[in-house]
Order: structure tokens, then C-alpha cells, then sequence
């Protein structure tokens, strides 16, 4: 035969046998294929990014615990002073991050004045979440109406995840009120609720009353007398002593101050009988030995206080909506990037720099974390209890509107919590919405 028709020969059974071998390998692709959709759903053990599925964000939590565990057992290196450290990178590895963003600077709007507890949540919780998104974050404090000029503005922003908004109840129960032209529980996107309330019942050093029943009895026996400071009309600690009054079937005189600092002059110069505060703003006065604790305002028993001093819940009586702070943005932004902030939020709240802000003041001790889908659940259904509550105080909500602070002076307190401006208590008192809450 001739070499040619041999080598002719020769390249067709080759590449018959490749033409078999390239069926036989489809046809293994195709089994291995229906192999992998047919295997069980739970031998898929890769975390899912998707923003809309629970299990994912779990994960995500779980992983972040995971790095917090390894920095508290001196794993990884922590160091605030860094632009980045072995936390930060490894936080930046368990966050699935949108494609391309950030890009540029987070704003956070503040409702409140520097200084008070919203600003230094937002402040303390946006230091390092800065450091995880590796962009800066600009702080703007827009006082005015218990926060409510802040969401106004985010409102003017663009939902593309640049702008939130540093959240409190009394924007819920403004909320319930209808003192806005919007309503903030359907018209914002809730990313991440994570302080609860710490507020506590405070007298001074020498009050006539020694325990929380003395000043209840009293304020039976002599409606209106009692006086009560809290930061202003229409918030949460109006709401809470409402409540109580109406338990008593007594009423108590509520005195407004928008600023702590007043509210603690008011209380060591005379001029009111009761506080009711967060108990880390004021321990320094209580640490002096200027005031003591009657009562802790929800139900929990702070014992780096006092563990001898009873909380209202333990005491038999409602504890109506409490102060919480947390983070909202606006409801068109990507659900990606808003579990992106909520992950980034939840994982600062979790590092050294912010764990020791909340125990310096307290916050540790109530918790109040809730992701964005139990942050509203939540506000809603304190929106209904204000508004049940407003309708059977028979709440004037006109109240609410253009209140100003009259004028005055008050005895100055060796602290630099009380280096705001005084203001009158006499007869009803008002407050400028533009201080620190």
C-alpha cells in the first residue's frame, strides 16, 4: 500500500477516536451537571451574598462575630490609630461589598447639636465602619424639631447609598403624632437600630424621697407636684411618665429641657425633683455623689450603678417606648448597599473603639440591636402604642409645634456636662429644638 493512502488512513481512525473522546467527555460534563442540580440543598455550604436572603446575612454576622472573637483573643491586631490593621482586613474579607461602591464619602446626617448621645453614637459607631468602607464619612449635624430637620435633608438627597440619616425614637413618635409632613416609618429604609434604652430615675444626694415609691406616693397624694425633667416635649420620657401618671391615675409636672446640661442644673439647683436621663451621661455627677438612682426607667437592673436599685418593669408598672438610636436611609437605595452599611455598622459596633464607648456609658447594658427588617417591624408597632397612648392622654399635639426656651439663669454645676445655656421652669416650659439628645 501506498505511504500516502497509509497516512490518509491513519488520520481518520484519529480522529474518529477523537470524536469519541470529545462525545464521551460531553457526555460526562452533562452527568456531572445533572449531578450537582440534583444534589441536596444543604451540601451547598457557600454563604449566599444575596441581600434579600436572611441566611445570608447571618452568615455575614456569623463571620463577623467571628473576627471579633479572634481580636478579643489576640489573633488579629486592632490599632485605632491605623488606616487599616488585621480586623479591619479581615472585616473587609467576610463583607460582600456592591460592585463599585463606595466610591466616595458617606454622609450622615445628625439631628442633634455635637456632643449629646446622637452624636456621639454616630461618631463612635462611624469610626470605624469609616475604616472598613476605606472612605471617609462627613458628619453633619442639623439640629432642630427632635431631629427631624436632619431627615428632611437626607429626604433632598439622591437614594444612591451617599446619605443617611442617624435615627432616635422620638422621630417614631413624632411619627405617631403627625406633627410632619411625611411619616418616618414608611417613607425611610431601616438599616440597623443598635442602642436601646439606659434611662434612669435621678434625685439628688439629699431628696426628701429615699426610694422610687416615696416619689410615687407623694405624686398620689399631691398631683402635679412632683416635678420631672426629660429632653423634650413630646419624647419618649414625656410618654414614659405619662404612662405612669396614668397607672396612678395622678399626674406629675413635666419640665422640658432640650439640653443635658440644663437638665442637670435643673435638678442640683432645686428647681425640678426628678431627672430622668441616660445613666452614662450623668454617672460623672453621680459619681461625685451629687444624685443617686430611685429607679431604672425600663426593665433592666444596671449593676455597675446600683444592683439594689429596682427598675419600673420589676416594680409592676408599664415601661412604654424607650430611647434607641440606630441608622436609616432612603427607601429607593440598592438593597445591596443597604445591607452593605447595615454589615459595615453592625461590624464596628462589634471592635474595641466602640465597645468601650458604650460601657464608658452604659449602653452595653441594654443592647437593642435589631437588623433592618426587626428595626421596622419595631418602630411600627411603637408608632401604634403612641398613638394609643396619645389618644388616651388626650395628647396636644400643638404642643409639639414652635416651642422656644425662655431665658434665665440657673445654678452652675462643677461638670462639663452643664456648660449649656439655662432655661426657665417656670410655669409650662418650652424648649428651642436645637440641642443634643
Amino acid at each position: 500500500m501506498e505511504p500516502g493512502r497509509i497516512r490518509f488512513i491513519q488520520r481518520c481512525a484519529l480522529l474518529c477516536v477523537l470524536a469519541m473522546l470529545a462525545v464521551a467527555c460531553g457526555d460526562g460534563g452533562d452527568d456531572a451537571a445533572t449531578d450537582e442540580a440534583d444534589a441536596p440543598a444543604d451540601e451547598a455550604d457557600a454563604p449566599t451574598d444575596d441581600p434579600e436572603g436572611g441566611a445570608g446575612q447571618e452568615e455575614v454576622l456569623a463571620a463577623i462575630d467571628d473576627v471579633a472573637e479572634r481580636i478579643e483573643a489576640g489573633e488579629l491586631s486592632y490599632d485605632s490609630s491605623a488606616d487599616t490593621d488585621e480586623a479591619i482586613d479581615a472585616l473587609r474579607e467576610v463583607i460582600p461589598q456592591p460592585e463599585g461602591y463606595p466610591a466616595r464619602s458617606l454622609e450622615v446626617v445628625i439631628g442633634f447639636g455635637e456632643g449629646g448621645g446622637s452624636d456621639s453614637y454616630t461618631r463612635n459607631v462611624g469610626f470605624d465602619a469609616s475604616r472598613i468602607m476605606g472612605e471617609n464619612i462627613i458628619y453633619s449635624n442639623v439640629p432642630g424639631a427632635s431631629g427631624e430637620v436632619a431627615l428632611g435633608q437626607m429626604f433632598t438627597r439622591a437614594p444612591d447609598g451617599y446619605t443617611v440619616a442617624s435615627a432616635i425614637t422620638n422621630q417614631v413618635i413624632n411619627d405617631a403624632l403627625e406633627t410632619q409632613p411625611y411619616s418616618f416609618v414608611d417613607d425611610v429604609a431601616f438599616i440597623i437600630r443598635q442602642q436601646g434604652p439606659t434611662e434612669v430615675y435621678w434625685v439628688t444626694e439629699d431628696s426628701q424621697f429615699e426610694t422610687f415609691e416615696d416619689m410615687l406616693d407623694f405624686a398620689v397624694e399631691n398631683p402635679g407636684e412632683v416635678t420631672v425633667s426629660g429632653s423634650g416635649i413630646g419624647s419618649d420620657d414625656e410618654f414614659r411618665l405619662l404612662s405612669l401618671g396614668s397607672e396612678l391615675d395622678t399626674e406629675f409636672g413635666y419640665v422640658p429641657f432640650d439640653s443635658v446640661g440644663d437638665r442637670i442644673s435643673a435638678l442640683l439647683g432645686g428647681d425640678i425633683d426628678v431627672l430622668h436621663e441616660t445613666g452614662g451621661t450623668v454617672f460623672d455627677v453621680y459619681q461625685d455623689g451629687q444624685i443617686r438612682p430611685l429607679a431604672y426607667g425600663g426593665d433592666i437592673v444596671f449593676e455597675d450603678i446600683d444592683p439594689d436599685i429596682p427598675s419600673v418593669a420589676d416594680l409592676g408598672y408599664e415601661v412604654p417606648i424607650g430611647r434607641w438610636r440606630g441608622m436609616v436611609g432612603l427607601p429607593d437605595t440598592d438593597p445591596e448597599i443597604l445591607d452593605y452599611l447595615h454589615n459595615i455598622f453592625y461590624a464596628a459596633a462589634q471592635l474595641p473603639s466602640y465597645k468601650e464607648f458604650e460601657e464608658e456609658f452604659f449602653q452595653h447594658v441594654a443592647g437593642g440591636y435589631l437588623n433592618g427588617e426587626e428595626f421596622e417591624e419595631e418602630a411600627r408597632r411603637e408608632r401604634e402604642e403612641v398613638q394609643a397612648l396619645a389618644e388616651e392622654f388626650g395628647y396636644d399635639t400643638e404642643t409639639v409645634d414652635d416651642v422656644v426656651v425662655e431665658e434665665d439663669e440657673f445654678t452652675t454645676v462643677d461638670s462639663q456636662l452643664a456648660s449649656a445655656p439655662r432655661g426657665s421652669v417656670s410655669g409650662t416650659v418650652t424648649y428651642e429644638p436645637t440641642g443634643s439628645t
